[in-house]
Order: C-alpha cells, then sequence, then structure tokens
C-alpha cells in the first residue's frame, strides 16, 4: 500500500535530500499539496534539527505534512490546530511504537553527550542502514492516515 510514494520518498533521500525534505516533499506531491518552496523550509532540518540529534527528521516533516493537510481541509484556526494537534499525537503514537522513540539520537541509538557519537554513527554506516526505515515507515503512517 502506497508503495510509489514509499518509494519516491527513499528516492529523494538517497539523493540529497534530507529525512525531513524527503517525506515532506514525497507526501505532499501524493496528496496534491506540494508547493516548491518546501526544500527551502525545511532544509536544516535534517538529523534531528541541524544534526543535533533531536526529533527525528522523518518525525518533524511527517508533523508538517499534517499541518498543511489540515490546513487546507479546515478555514477555522481552531479547529485547524486541534485537528493538527490530534493527528500528530495519532502519528507519534503509531512511529513511537514501532521504534521506541522519535529523537534522532534515541532511535540510532547515538549518546547526546559523545561529541563525537554523530561521526562514529556515520563511520559505523549507522544512517545509511537505519535512516531509510524511519523515513519510509513515516511516510506510510501519514498516508494511511489520509488516504483510507
Amino acid at each position: 500500500m502506497f508503495d510509489d510514494t514509499v518509494k519516491k520518498t527513499l528516492e529523494y533521500f538517497s539523493n540529497d535530500y534530507n529525512c525531513r525534505q524527503s517525506v515532506l516533499k514525497s507526501v505532499l506531491e501524493e496528496m496534491g499539496y506540494y508547493f516548491d518552496e518546501v526544500p527551502m523550509v525545511t532544509a536544516a532540518y535534517g538529523g534531528g534539527i541541524m544534526g543535533r540529534g533531536e526529533v527525528c527528521g522523518a518525525v518533524s516533516g511527517a508533523i508538517m505534512v499534517l499541518g498543511v493537510i489540515n490546513g487546507k481541509k479546515n478555514s477555522d484556526l481552531v479547529e485547524y490546530k486541534k485537528a493538527t494537534a490530534d493527528d500528530s499525537k495519532a502519528f507519534y503514537k503509531q512511529f513511537e511504537e514501532k521504534f521506541s522513540c522519535s529523537t534522532c539520537n534515541g532511535i540510532l541509538g547515538i549518546d547526546p553527550n559523545d561529541p563525537d557519537g554523530r561521526q562514529k554513527a556515520s563511520d559505523a554506516g549507522i544512517f545509511a542502514e537505519r535512516c531509510p526505515k524511519f523515513v519510509a515507515e513515516a511516510a506510510r503512517i501519514v498516508l494511511a492516515m489520509y488516504k483510507k
């Protein structure tokens, strides 16, 4: 289900788009809500926001998708914010059930107190091995929420 969009997500991710850009771009294209500024507004959010290991870029990209979709569906600001918050909670629940947490460092097993931890993880191939799974699953969850 949603294989073409997930495949496109992974193609973007393997072709210089970061995790957030890949999820946001592919899913918004699929939903018909893509806008040209997507890569620009999400450029610094890969690697858990500027490589800091905080919220996984795939997760934050999915949350941005939820905001765009709910904004298109709800003209009332209060309704829009509530729908986005509710959907974001549902997304987080599913993502964290699958991967046990939603921070970049957490799902990759990187010690945030080790200043060389991200480089060690990169050298060990951890990003290349694991991040595509997170990117693909974030796209799948959002698609499943809206493409029923």
